[in-house]
């Protein structure tokens, strides 16, 4: 198996290894609970980039799309209860954290049921099955980033500067790579740029890891 098609599975298996051991460490404890869900939902992200990367017709990069566009909403989710719980703003924050929830569910829901509303189609490409954004797909992106981007202020006000690096990593990714794709359409660089999430997520599951631990203590 070439690096290309490793990677996503190792990266998986340190996230699953995380969750599990998160679990097991502190089953009765929020943060050990958030943070293992957070590892789960990048472990299964993990896994939606190899089949993407690693399926040999336009059905399976369609099935690695659907279970990324199931995760993709998620993970923000999560790791924004999770910078609630650690900096102690959970109670507080509640609803916000339920309004999160919901609106990442919607899109769970769409990946489910509706998934052209988010991806048309696919197309074969050197690094796998790329997707042919639907009507919905920009509104997606959009939630991530304004996730993400709510995480930066309450890692800030508590002084959780390894949460604060961990959602500034999320949100450049993305962004680069979003930056990167028009600059190659207009022909200003002459390849695409690497997908940066999948090392950006494995900087984040252990700043957050980090954050939990210093709670621990």
């Amino acid at each position: 198996m070439s690096p290309h098609l490793a990677v996503p599975l190792v990266i998986s298996g340190v996230h699953l290894a995380l969750a599990l051991g998160a679990l097991l460490s502190g089953a009765g404890r929020r943060t050990q609970q958030v943070f293992a869900a957070l590892a789960g939902m990048l472990a299964l992200w993990s896994v939606s980039i190899f089949q993407i990367r690693h399926a040999s017709d336009a059905a399976g990069g369609l099935l690695g799309q659907r279970l990324l566009n199931i995760t993709f909403p998620l993970i923000p989710a999560v790791y924004y209860h999770l910078v609630h719980v650690v900096t102690g703003t959970a109670e507080a924050r509640r609803t916000a954290v339920r309004v999160v929830y919901a609106g990442a569910a919607v899109f769970v829901l769409l990946a489910l049921v509706a998934l052209p509303l988010l991806v048309r189609d696919v197309v074969r490409t050197p690094r796998g099955w790329a997707p042919v954004t639907g009507p919905l797909g920009v509104l997606l992106f959009a939630f991530y980033l304004g996730v993400m981007a709510a995480t930066v202020g309450p890692a800030r006000a508590a002084r959780r500067r390894a949460l604060l690096v961990a959602s500034v990593v999320m949100l450049v990714a993305p962004l680069t790579n979003f930056v990167g794709f028009i600059l190659l359409r207009v022909g200003v660089i002459p390849v695409e740029l690497p997908p940066l999430l999948v090392p950006a997520s494995v900087v984040l599951v252990a700043l957050a890891w980090f954050a939990t631990r210093e709670n621990a203590t």
